[in-house]
Parts: structure tokens; sequence; C-alpha cells
């Protein structure tokens, strides 16, 4: 499956993120360890989770009546927030910060199950236990597994497709040339 798949230029970015903090296993994605090679101040509160950017101090403010997996994704939202964006969304247009959030969320997924990592783990067949292997391995919610392996599997899945497409394109345009060589 792995072979088809192409990682997006944002999924490139965050990679080369995290190697070049030095973040290379399964085992180092956690709060405190990110939160510490990126030289960001993490708080926990009983309230949601928010990213502050304070004349260069950043601190993620995390809700700790979460679980520890959806804590874990809730920083890295937020840590999106801190290394991409700008401003304050309270005054932004909506679109704008429609924006913010969907990058966020797409940096959750690269972030919490980067590619480089995830392509040297063996998947089983059945989907329900990859989305099990993937969760527990990577210490993410089964939800955002499952995510995660849908949109790997839709990217392997359209590379496939286009691939054969072209296959066909060059038949067709083979033959085409073909038939006007001979007459």
């Amino acid at each position: 499956m792995y072979n088809y798949y192409r990682t997006t230029p944002f999924e490139q970015w965050v990679e080369h993120l995290w190697i070049r903090s030095g973040i290379l296993t399964p085992s180092q994605l956690n709060v405190e360890e990110v939160a510490s090679r990126l030289d960001v101040w993490v708080h926990f509160m009983n309230d949601t989770s928010r990213a502050l950017d304070y004349m260069g101090m950043r601190s993620i403010l995390v809700d700790r009546r979460l679980g520890r997996e959806a804590q874990w994704e809730d920083f890295l939202h937020e840590l999106c927030h801190i290394l991409r964006h700008a401003g304050n969304q309270t005054v932004m247009p909506k679109l704008f910060c429609e924006g913010q959030e969907a990058e966020a969320n797409r940096f959750v997924l690269y972030a919490a199950i980067p590619f480089f990592m995830l392509r040297k783990l063996k998947l089983p067949a059945r989907i329900d236990e990859a989305v099990e292997t993937i969760a527990l391995h990577f210490g993410v919610t089964f939800e955002l597994a499952g995510k995660r392996l849908e949109q790997l599997q839709r990217r392997t899945f359209a590379a496939i497709l286009w691939e054969e497409a072209i296959k066909l394109e060059t038949q067709a345009n083979l033959y085409a040339y073909g038939k006007s060589a001979t007459r």
C-alpha cells in the first residue's frame, strides 16, 4: 500500500519539523517531549484547550478533563496555530478562521501519525485491526487513527487509479498513432 502513497507539501513540512527537532520515533510523540523540543510552555486546566503567543512566549493550555490521547490531539491542534498562524481568531473573518482550523486539523493527522514513522509499521489486513494497531502504536484515539488510515487509503487508491488512467491513455494514443501511420 505504501508504494503508491505520496506525501503532500504540508505533510512534508510536518515531517521535516519532527526530524529537525529530533522526534524520530512514536515514543517521542507526546505533549511533554514535543513541548520541550519546540520550546512551548504547556499548562493543564479545567477549560477548553487553546494556544497563546504573547511576545514570543508560546503557550498551550490543555484541557485536563480529557483523556491522554485527546489531550495529545488537542495539543497538536493548538501547536499548529502557534507554529503556522498569527492573529486573534475572534476578530478574523469567518472564512479565514475556518481555513486555519482546517489546516490545524490536517496538522494533527500528520503530526500524530507521521508517514515516515507509519511506513515502518506492518498493518493487519482488516481495517478495524489496522486502526487499533495505529491507535495503540501512536497513542491516539481510534477516531483519529481511522481518519488517518482512510486518508492513506484514499490517496493510495487515487494514485493507483491515476496511474491506470495514464496507461490507458498512453495505449489509446499508441493505438491511434498506429492506425494513422498505416493509412
